[in-house]
């Protein structure tokens, strides 16, 4: 049902009666009676003007003098201005052909005009079938010590004496946690468990978009509502004005207020609704009305917006809306980060003594095996992997499981081209520096402050929530007013970090690459290589913003520490391309040299010349762990060959190692490897060394020629090194060459080793 057209004399000071809807009842028809002092107003420029000005007036019921008509609505203040009636946009030549629209983004002094839109959501099967799911499991989760700490805070927070004013200082709860760790089941745990306690509604701050997940569709008419109130208030967090405190906002008339009004009054059932703007004590008369102004409501707002410098504002104007009114608030959302917090204490919540001012949550429920749907039986690698995972992750398995898919590759395979087809991550600035990150040294925590300098010792990559990073320190604890953790004097230090690897496997296994997929895409969906991938990364505008550190979790240095980087991460990408078996040294050279091109050549158009000389060498390549991570002991699969990678501290005097007899060195040198240098390299080369690889930017074209020793000579003490062979590839270019090193030894019958020096691409640097 809709609202009916009515009109009424133009300016007459009397007393009408009329047939309509009844804006503040469901589905009701009760005469407007008593309307007196219409007022007749429009305004120039406003939403109104496609339609000729002359053919509308804008009529207004108030219960006190009328003014005078045709004025401007800015000019409509207090004592006058203060309406709580809606506008009604009549056709002046009284046909009945009346003109319905809301008038949104004018100043709130002015009530220029309506909200519409619907509590009500359209009844879709898929969407109703995700949403029974959520509640399912919500069920299942609702008293784990996780949910039920959260609603102890919440319960605690929305009870108790009502202020007579609005609460300046009241805390709420923050959701911290990457992509795909459970913060939108959180919310559906988290209402499950307050039960009737509490009335509890959950809406996401945007409205889902065309690729949003099928969960957030079953909120997308109250979403769409919610922002428009918000929008309609703009001028409330505009950058010419003040910061919106609690304290300010009461006292305004906000079509945010309207919005919390319109719910709180049941109109969720309501085909339409109209909203206009309230005031805060509106609001909280309507809660002593309906008496649960003791038992306040909690509202659960998804997919916040990042809280950036830009819409900082907007995030404190709507936080602080809810807040005002002692309402319970949580948010989280994929981009709304702990770390940013910080930034929007405004100064009106700050005092004298500290106060909490926001419950950071960053534990959630582990993943229940029941739950995914999966059969008691599977093998025991298989439950631990999916265990020991974030959800998200353990449900794209579990649905290729069920899929019957089997092989540990394949499935693998499966599963991250469904993560890829719903992460957008590889077409954005944020989820290529997040993968860099997890590539070359997963582990290492970052201080995840953004900088307010151009001083680059100051800034910082964000490490990308959205790419599945992750607090570091501890999980809950309270934030005060004054911007230190509770019991801390410091301020905050916020740093952040890729879960470990015994805790997050699926997310190692499906975003380092695997047999038939790559760990680096460019926007358009294609594979490219690790250095082409970094490189485009670093051509984004945006990148001097979130510069990117390329330190190491064994030891923060600046020596050397690019190509340090360049040769851990290239190795353990190589090293996945055949899958969880490991690959043979021949075809993992290939990959490498893919790896390390900038430009965008399919891998199997890499070739290197001569890799039969390498025929005498039987070694196989396990798949390495990330740096400085070792795979935990449950990952047990058949016929797999899975090894550790390190990268080690600079009193070790190599780069990488392993326990499998693979190694590693780099020398960025500016110019060509000196014979002091290449005499200390070798001379570095571990007895256990089977294969070495050597990453330098360019060799001399020979090495111990007289009057130097020669290299029997120079090394007749360290025989396990006589016993190499000594290459080098120019991986500057995908089709190239292994060849010699004049000076060196090569294919010799009885070598039981080899050493690669990699010519790197100048162009490949940061």
């Amino acid at each position: 049902m809709e609202n009916k057209a009515f009109f009424v004399r133009y300016l007459t000071n009397q007393s009408v009666k009329v047939e309509t809807h009844y804006i503040g009842e469901q589905d009701r028809q009760r005469p407007l009676t008593d309307v007196a002092d219409l007022v007749a107003a429009y305004k120039p420029g406003s939403l109104l003007a496609d339609t000729p000005t002359e053919l509308l007036t804008l009529h207004y019921a108030v219960d006190r003098p009328a003014i005078a008509g045709d004025v401007l609505l800015t000019s409509i203040q207090e004592p006058v201005g203060s309406y709580e009636h809606p506008f009604i946009i009549k056709s002046k030549n009284g046909t009945g052909q009346g003109i319905s629209s809301a008038v949104s983004g004018a100043p709130v002094g002015s009530n220029t005009g309506m909200v519409s839109g619907t509590f009500e959501e359209t009844a879709d099967t898929e969407n109703t079938m995700s949403l029974l799911k959520y509640h399912h499991i919500a069920d299942s989760l609702k008293n784990d010590n996780c949910v039920v700490e959260i609603v102890k805070i919440i319960l605690s927070i929305t009870a108790g004496e009502f202020s007579g004013s609005s609460f300046k200082n009241l805390p709420f709860a923050f959701l911290e946690g990457s992509s795909g760790s459970g913060k939108s089941q959180m919310g559906f745990n988290i209402k499950a468990n307050i039960g009737d306690r509490r009335r509890v509604h959950y809406l996401l701050f945007d409205p889902p978009g065309s690729t949003s997940q099928r969960i957030y569709r079953n909120f997308e008419n109250i979403s769409k509502l919610f922002s428009k109130c918000y929008v309609a208030d703009e001028q409330m967090y505009s950058p010419e004005a003040s910061s919106p405190s609690c304290g300010s906002l009461f006292k305004e008339s906000l079509y945010m207020y309207g919005f919390i009004f319109e719910l709180l009054s049941n109109k969720i059932q309501s085909p339409t609704v109209s909203i206009g703007p309230k005031t805060g004590k509106d609001v909280q008369k309507l809660m002593a009305r309906k008496k649960i102004h003791q038992r306040r409501p909690v509202f659960i707002l998804d997919e916040c917006i990042a809280i950036s410098d830009q819409s900082l504002k907007k995030v404190r104007f709507v936080r602080n809306c809810f807040r005002s009114l002692g309402l319970g608030l949580v948010m989280m959302g994929t981009d709304s980060r702990a770390a940013k917090l910080q930034l929007s204490i405004g100064g009106s919540s700050r005092s004298d003594v500290p106060m909490p001012w926001c419950h950071v949550f960053g534990e959630f429920p582990a993943v229940k095996l029941e739950l995914t749907g999966l059969p008691s039986r599977l093998p025991r690698y298989l439950k631990s992997i999916i265990l020991n995972s974030r959800p998200l992750f353990a449900q794209f398995v579990a649905e290729e499981i069920a899929n019957k898919v089997s092989d540990f590759d394949e499935l693998m395979k499966a599963a991250f081209i469904k993560l890829k087809s719903v992460k957008m991550i590889f077409g954005n600035l944020y989820g290529q520096l997040g993968q860099v990150r997890l590539l070359h040294n997963a582990h290492c925590q970052l201080t995840d402050l953004e900088s307010q300098s151009t001083n680059l010792k100051n800034q910082s990559t964000p490490l990308i929530h959205s790419h599945f990073a992750q607090l570091n320190g501890k999980k809950n604890f309270i934030l005060m007013n004054n911007g230190c953790i509770q019991n801390h004097s410091a301020s905050w230090r916020p740093s952040s970090v890729f879960p470990e690897l015994k805790n997050d496997i699926l997310l190692y296994l499906l975003l380092m690459g695997g047999k038939g997929f790559s760990a680096c895409y460019a926007g358009d969906g294609k594979q490219v290589p690790y250095a082409y991938f970094l490189m485009e990364a670093k051509s984004n505008p945006d990148y001097r913003s979130h510069i990117l550190y390329f330190s190491n979790a064994a030891q923060d240095s600046n020596d050397g520490m690019f190509l340090k980087s360049l040769l851990c991460s290239t190795v353990c990408l190589a090293s996945h391309s055949n899958g969880v078996k490991g690959i043979g040294l021949k075809p993992f050279l290939l990959n490498l040299v893919y790896q390390l091109q900038i430009d965008k050549p399919d891998s199997e158009d890499v070739s290197i010349l001569d890799l039969n000389r390498l025929d005498g060498i039987t070694f196989t390549v396990p798949f390495l762990s990330p740096p400085n991570q070792k795979w935990p002991d449950f990952v047990q699969i058949p016929g797999s060959n899975f090894d550790w990678l390190s990268r080690t501290r600079n009193s070790e005097s190599i780069d990488l190692k392993t326990s499998c007899g693979l190694f590693g060195e780099s020398k960025d040198h500016k110019g060509v490897i000196s014979l002091e240098t290449m005499v200390n390299i070798i001379g570095r080369i571990p007895e256990a060394a089977e294969v070495e690889l050597v990453f330098t930017r360019k060799l001399q074209d020979s090495y111990f020629n007289p009057p130097a020793p020669s290299f029997e000579i120079q090394f007749q003490r360290k025989g396990h090194v006589l016993k190499k062979a000594y290459y080098k590839i120019d991986a500057s270019k995908p089709n190239t060459l292994l060849e010699p090193i004049e000076g060196l030894p090569c294919d010799q019958p009885d070598m039981d080793g080899v050493v690669i020096f990699f010519e790197i691409n100048d162009r490949v640097i940061i």
